[in-house]
């Protein structure tokens, strides 16, 4: 039976919803995988006792220590050897456990997991991406969102050879396409560095090892012209955050001009309502909980890491996306195609 390990002390909520998320994972898959949640005894072990746990694949594991959102990654993973993040990514590299799972802070995760199981053979720098809408069916990922923030063409090509590898075989795309943001679609755009990315991804396409289309605009983002969109992780995030902003300014925008409507007596309550829920049904696209986390491709073992906000349903999507990791065998097929 597979083991996923959760971080319980990982997230704004913790550890209230990760226990929450927790339980409703292992109810609604019908215990088909083992959590083990690790956090510390005195916060979680109240909040398991509100539960009926008799038949549920649930293991609980002390941490005395817990990293914060505030923590600096590299001195949190040095100083913080007892807590509930490095200890649960101990017992993956011991295969103890087949993937761990946390919302907390991305930084010292990615540090974590990059000193504790280390890389995939091959993997010059490990890497983070994220989901964005597009206009028609499907997906697109951008990579890098903020894990790395200085890239060189080497480490963007790698990039967008382990996303293909993901998209492929996690994401059940038969041909992922590889767009380069850049300032034009034409060729020579952009910076030295961008050109020379460029280049290097039009080899690995002639290599057959990925799919890449050329340079793509910020526009061709949401109009879903690649499946996969390269950048470095300062634009990558930015982008990302932005996207984040959308729904919550629309709405602003939305509620005072609809208000405004009813008042005037333009518009009755009951079809302003009606909009309202049509409006909101457009953002669904934008919910990042649905997928629950993203894994850091290029660590050698499963590290799914959330937003700091996760609700408990995001952290049971996460501890879905970890069970999908694990059974795709992702690592393994990176493996194959970078050593």
């Amino acid at each position: 039976m597979l083991t996923i390990v959760v971080d319980a002390m990982g997230g704004d909520n913790a550890p209230g919803c990760v226990v929450d998320g927790t339980i409703e994972a292992l109810r609604e898959s019908g215990n088909r995988f083992e959590i083990l949640l690790i956090g510390q005894e005195e916060k979680v072990r109240p909040l398991l006792a509100q539960h009926d746990l008799s038949a549920m694949n649930l293991r609980f594991m002390h941490a005395p220590e817990a990293v914060t959102m505030e923590d600096i990654p590299a001195i949190a993973v040095k100083t913080k050897q007892e807590s509930s993040l490095v200890k649960g990514l101990q017992l993956c590299k011991a295969k103890q456990a087949h993937a761990f799972v946390s919302a907390g802070n991305t930084g010292a995760q990615m540090a974590a997991s990059l000193f504790v199981l280390g890389r995939i053979p091959g993997v010059l720098r490990p890497t983070i991406y994220a989901y964005f809408p597009r206009i028609d069916e499907g997906l697109t990922n951008i990579v890098d969102v903020g894990a790395n923030v200085d890239c060189k063409p080497e480490n963007l090509v790698q990039f967008a050879e382990m996303l293909t590898i993901y998209q492929r075989y996690a994401a059940q795309i038969e041909n992922p396409t590889v767009g380069l943001l850049n300032i034009g679609e034409e060729e020579g755009k952009g910076p030295e560095s961008l050109k020379q990315t460029w280049r290097l991804l039009q080899e690995a396409h002639h290599e057959n090892k990925i799919n890449f289309i050329g340079n793509i605009e910020g526009h061709d983002i949401l109009g879903g012209k690649s499946t996969i969109v390269v950048c470095d992780g300062l634009v990558g995030n930015t982008i990302l955050k932005f996207g984040e902003s959308i729904p919550h300014f629309l709405s602003s925008l939305l509620k005072p001009a609809m208000e405004k409507l009813v008042g005037s007596g333009q518009l009755d309550p009951k079809t302003a309502g009606l909009v309202g829920q049509t409006f909101k049904g457009l953002f669904e696209p934008f919910d990042v909980e649905k997928w629950g986390g993203v894994p850091f491709l290029g660590v050698d073992g499963i590290s799914i890491v959330g937003h700091g906000r996760s609700s408990s349903r995001a952290i049971k999507n996460m501890i879905y996306m970890a069970e999908h990791m694990i059974e795709k065998r992702v690592n393994e097929h990176i493996a194959e195609v970078l050593s």
